[in-house]
């Protein structure tokens, strides 16, 4: 009996709880109450903390990093980036290997000056060599690419042809030659140091020639002047070379 009694007045207990419960809610709801604030439960853990931190601002972490590798890869572009003094365009009729173009380069460097004041000499070199009667699209390809250089590049004076390029670069426009004179051709000391032996051989009968200035538009651009000058200078003392 008195066990009964207790669960009768346990059961009465969590009626009279549900019943003000009830009325409490419907003062709330009426407005002659206020409603009570909801209890503001606080991280105390540090990973409660941690987890908390994520929840809310894990798009601003994801937006930070973004933007830190964005201005990392800004940065070393920005620092690893070459300035050229001057521009080779490789123009023939026989294919041309990546690696020769590179071995070009360092060859035409020594004989080049420091155009853009910066202590250091580098020149680019322009691979639009192709193979003559290839696949029609690379021809077409390669041509605008050489009509891009032509139109684009202020540093680009120099151009190594064969006789077949020649003639079409020097006659590409109406009444108006492309190149001052013939040029000269390259020797025994250019094939040594530029030619790998154990690949492909570099087409012979080779020459370089310089662009001209003038009616091109370019008279009055300080970059392409100075690399005008610089082409002609490189022409020169190539010409003391065997």
């Amino acid at each position: 009996m008195p066990d009964e009694k207790k669960h009768e007045s346990e059961t009465l207990s969590q009626q009279r709880k549900a019943r003000e419960g009830f009325i409490e809610l419907k003062k709330m709801q009426s407005g002659e109450i206020k409603e009570l604030p909801t209890p503001e439960l606080k991280p105390e853990t540090i990973e409660e903390k941690a987890d908390n931190f994520w929840y809310y601002y894990r798009w601003w972490v994801f937006a930070a990093i973004f933007i830190v590798i964005v201005v990392a890869i800004t940065v070393k572009q920005c620092v690893s980036r070459v300035n050229y003094d001057l521009s080779v365009t490789v123009y023939t009729a026989s294919p041309v290997g990546d690696k020769d173009c590179k071995r070009i380069s360092k060859y035409f460097e020594k004989f080049s000056d420091d155009v853009n004041g910066d202590k250091e000499i580098h020149v680019r070199v322009f691979n639009c060599s192709y193979t003559e009667g290839g696949n029609r699209q690379v021809l077409l390809a390669n041509n605008t690419k050489i009509q891009s250089i032509l139109a684009a590049e202020y540093d680009a004076f120099l151009f190594i042809t064969d006789d077949k390029t020649y003639e079409y670069l020097n006659n590409i426009s109406d009444n108006v030659s492309l190149f001052e004179g013939e040029g000269i051709m390259l020797g025994s000391d250019f094939y040594g140091e530029c030619e790998d032996d154990d690949l492909f051989k570099l087409p012979q009968k080779l020459r370089l020639s310089r662009r001209v200035l003038s009616k091109t538009g370019m008279t009055d651009n300080k970059k392409a002047t100075a690399c005008y000058k610089a082409a002609g200078e490189l022409l020169n003392r190539l010409r003391k070379v065997d």
